[in-house]
Parts: structure tokens; C-alpha cells; sequence
């Protein structure tokens, strides 16, 4: 059995669920998967030790390469960031769709509900993520197309549920493109607050929980888009 091999059943075994919901990637990569490895080992370093902890070598040691494996893939850490970044895009996709699905989806207003609720949740359950995702660590996020598109793709589903709640009619000086950026605004802002563990106890003798909060945040744009509808016709 060669010492790559060896590795990967180490990484089998030692298979184990981290804090804050995250779990160690199986382990078991072929030479060609490397560079998706070194991603999943990327992701599993930020649920579990926060951004700092991230280097090409610690994600390589995990990997079970050596430490100029990755620069095969990645030019720097930063490359590396941003690939990262980029993966943490195309999850929080899936997870405000598995999360919306889990909702009453019957009508526009219940599917941009559910959308912002799996936002909040995912910036709750993955905080070091979501930080990267948005923070100012990446530097020239506009070298890496990879994650151009896929922040595109995530902030897509929130345009096309704002359309439909909209159903064509928009005010002559508002476009649907800057509503649904209004909308992800809003939605931002409580991600960012449950991605901080803040409590809000302005509006209420009791600390609000997400799917609290989520629902005045989606009332709100709710109502705001409800306006903007009526106003159109």
C-alpha cells in the first residue's frame, strides 16, 4: 500500500463530526480529485479553527500530500481562498433551496420567505464561511471567475424569487434587479447578525431566534415588494 493510500485510511478512520455542524471530508481522494480535497479540507479548517488557521500547508498535511502539492492548483493561499469561497457559494445555494423546500412553498411570498430563512441558517451554522465568503480577506476577488459565478448563481435564486413575487409589475424608476439587490440587502444584514451570535432585544422583552427575525426581515421586504407591485399597475 503506497503512503498516499496509507493516508487516506488514516482519514477514514479519524472520520468525525467537528464543532458547529461541520464534518471531516472522507479522505478517500484519487491524485485527480486533489484539488476538490484541498477544498473540502479548506472548508473543514474554517468550520473548525477560523480563517487564520487556513494555509496551503496545513490543507495539504490534511490532505495527505506534500506541502508544494497544492500549488499545482493554486497559484497562493489567497487562490486557494478564493476556491474555497467560491465552493462555500455554491452551498449556500443548495442550502436555502433545501431549506426553502422544507417550508410552505405554495406561492412567491412563501418561496422568498423560505430563501431568506436558509440564508440566516447558514450564516448562523457556518459563520467562519460565511466571513470569507463576503470579508475583506480574499483580495482581488475580480482575478477568479470561479467565484464571480458562482456568487452570481447563489444571488440568482433571490432575484428570481423577487421576480415572481413582483410578477411583472415595477415601478418606472425601480428595476427588478435593484429590488431583489434591496431585498438581498435586507437579507444580508440578518445573516450578518446571526453570523455574529448578536441578540436583538430592541423589539422585544425576549431575544428573537432566526426564523424570528427572518420573518420580520421577509415580512418587510414582502410588503415593500407588495407596494412597489400595486404602485406599477
Amino acid at each position: 500500500m503506497t503512503q498516499d493510500s496509507n493516508a487516506a485510511v488514516r482519514q477514514r478512520r479519524s472520520r468525525k463530526a467537528a464543532p458547529g455542524g461541520a464534518t471531516k471530508p472522507e479522505g478517500q481522494w484519487h491524485h485527480g480529485d486533489l484539488r476538490a480535497s484541498l477544498i473540502a479540507w479548506g472548508l473543514h479548517l474554517l468550520d473548525t479553527e477560523g480563517i487564520p488557521a487556513m494555509s496551503m500547508r496545513t490543507a495539504a498535511k490534511l490532505a495527505g500530500v506534500s506541502p508544494g502539492a497544492p500549488s499545482h492548483h493554486f497559484h497562493d493561499r489567497n487562490g486557494l481562498l478564493a476556491a474555497i469561497a467560491a465552493q462555500a457559494f455554491r452551498e449556500l445555494k443548495d442550502f436555502k433551496s433545501t431549506r426553502a423546500a422544507r417550508l410552505p412553498n405554495a406561492t412567491p411570498a412563501d418561496r422568498l420567505r423560505g430563501l431568506l430563512v436558509g440564508y440566516a441558517e447558514f450564516a448562523q451554522a457556518y459563520p467562519a464561511r460565511f466571513h470569507l465568503m463576503f470579508g475583506p480577506t480574499i483580495e482581488r476577488r475580480n482575478e477568479y471567475p470561479e467565484l464571480i459565478e458562482a456568487a452570481g448563481n447563489s444571488f440568482s435564486r433571490v432575484r428570481h424569487a423577487v421576480e415572481a413575487c413582483l410578477a411583472g409589475r415595477t415601478p418606472a424608476h425601480l428595476s427588478e434587479d435593484k429590488l431583489a439587490f434591496a431585498v438581498w440587502i435586507a437579507a444580508h444584514g440578518l445573516a450578518t447578525l446571526t453570523a455574529s451570535n448578536e441578540r436583538v432585544t430592541t423589539i422585544s422583552a425576549e431575544p428573537l431566534d432566526v426564523d424570528q427575525m427572518a420573518e420580520v426581515v421577509a415580512e418587510f421586504c414582502l410588503q415593500a415588494l407588495r407596494a412597489c407591485s400595486e404602485a406599477a399597475r
